[in-house]
């Protein structure tokens, strides 16, 4: 037989004819199906996170495969983070050096100090953004405001409640958490006349983490509705009230000194029967769930936090997912932003404990504590967006360290502190 001789022109004429067939010759005279050179080709965009391991694990065999099948020409490129002041450090150099990930989960605290930065894109310019703006619970778009715009998604929150002794509220006469602050109150009343070293309420710290659900409920304010000054509002009357109120309670001891610092502790004070109520995030559940306080979960009980001047306030925290300027695949990474807080990755990830952002979710079952830690959400605040609130935040924390230890007269505690808020919100 004669052997045959194929032409260079011949090879090339064949490839040209055969585009649209299921194979592509490599010079080896392999072969790999159109499908495997297509995903070869996929966009990457890299995610950075800072999920648990319980968290991660889900993410990354559950979520990630289910949205890369829904979406064949993305592939998520996912970095694992340690939560730390450093991270917030490296990843502003990181964005400077025009080196940041496409996407990130970060914390709602650290959003407007970001966008200050002009490091991140506003999602007003993004096609579909009005659309989804009125999914999300209560306030939690609002941690993603600055100055009139918005830089991210909440794709996971946390909140807290109030978290009861069960077995001192039953010595105190009640069958049910109370309802308002001033049953409350009774209650420890009675408590102590059994045991007058008992405290009533153990707050974890001075900080708006720790106290602002307590001033909000008791009616205080700390801004105007746009972040702008405390002027007149941490200063009005009604926030001189909330923050005597709260004084008033720690000189009667119903406020534990935990609140500065000292013991009993607001975990181990619930846990041990020292204190009647505590305000705590859903990890209180999910950290005390094994080991040596597994037994004593059962001791405790939850609800809403108590109503007072205003309905039963508590704080916003959690993640919420940004897009960087940097990015070259803004569309890409805008949809998959989108698609994670969308029904389907918010159950899944809520397998792990995390908290929904999105309203009015199907089929999914809840247990007690979960579904009160979803109704404090849509009574919950966020603390001001603006880019120096962690200044701020600093400076709110002493004045109340101060007005409890009567360091300053209150007066004067709050009339320092809005001064300097009012120059910090200044120049945010």
């Amino acid at each position: 037989m004669r052997k045959m001789i194929v032409s260079p022109m011949a090879v090339v004429l064949f490839l040209l004819f055969t585009g649209c067939t299921r194979t592509t010759l490599l010079p080896d005279g392999e072969e790999i199906s159109l499908s495997e050179s297509k995903r070869d080709h996929r966009v990457e965009l890299e995610f950075w996170h800072t999920y648990s391991d319980a968290e991660t694990e889900v993410f990354e065999n559950k979520v990630i495969p289910l949205f890369e099948s829904q979406h064949p020409d993305i592939k998520i490129h996912a970095v694992r983070k340690d939560y730390t002041q450093q991270l917030k450090d490296d990843t502003f150099a990181a964005a400077i050096d025009n080196k940041s990930p496409d996407v990130m989960r970060m914390d709602i605290i650290w959003v407007p100090e970001f966008a200050k930065k002009g490091t991140l894109v506003n999602l007003l310019d993004m096609s579909g953004f009005e659309d989804i703006r009125k999914q999300f619970i209560g306030d939690l778009l609002t941690t993603n405001l600055y100055r009139g715009k918005y830089y991210g998604l909440p794709v996971n929150a946390n909140t807290k409640v109030a978290i009861y002794n069960k077995k001192l509220l039953a010595r105190a006469g009640l069958d049910a958490p109370p309802a308002t602050f001033d049953e409350l109150i009774q209650a420890v009343g009675r408590l102590r006349e059994q045991d007058p070293e008992l405290f009533g309420i153990g707050i974890c710290c001075s900080s708006g983490w720790g106290t602002l659900p307590y001033f909000w409920t008791f009616g205080g304010k700390l801004t105007d509705p746009n972040y702008t000054r405390a002027s007149g509002y941490l200063d009005h009357p009604d926030s001189i009230a909330a923050l005597e109120k709260i004084h008033r309670l720690y000189k009667e001891r119903v406020i534990s000194p935990s609140i500065i610092g000292k013991e009993p502790g607001s975990w181990d004070g619930i846990l041990q029967g020292q204190l009647v109520m505590i305000e705590e995030a859903h990890w209180f559940y999910t950290v005390n769930a094994t080991g040596a306080n597994k037994d004593l979960l059962q001791d405790v009980e939850i609800g809403v936090f108590p109503d007072d001047v205003n309905t039963g306030t508590s704080i916003i925290g959690g993640e919420n997912l940004v897009l960087f300027n940097g990015s070259e695949h803004k569309e890409q990474s805008w949809t998959f932003m989108q698609w994670m807080v969308t029904e389907e990755p918010q159950r899944i990830m809520a397998e792990t404990g995390l908290i929904p952002t999105i309203k009015n979710m199907r089929d999914t079952d809840h247990n007690e504590v979960y579904d009160t830690y979803l109704r404090q959400l849509g009574r919950a605040l966020p603390r001001p967006p603006v880019s120096t609130w962690t200044d701020i935040d600093n400076v709110y924390a002493l004045m109340i360290e101060y007005i409890l230890t009567e360091e300053k007269p209150l007066e004067d505690a709050v009339h320092d502190a809005v001064a300097e808020i009012d120059n910090l919100l200044s120049i945010q």
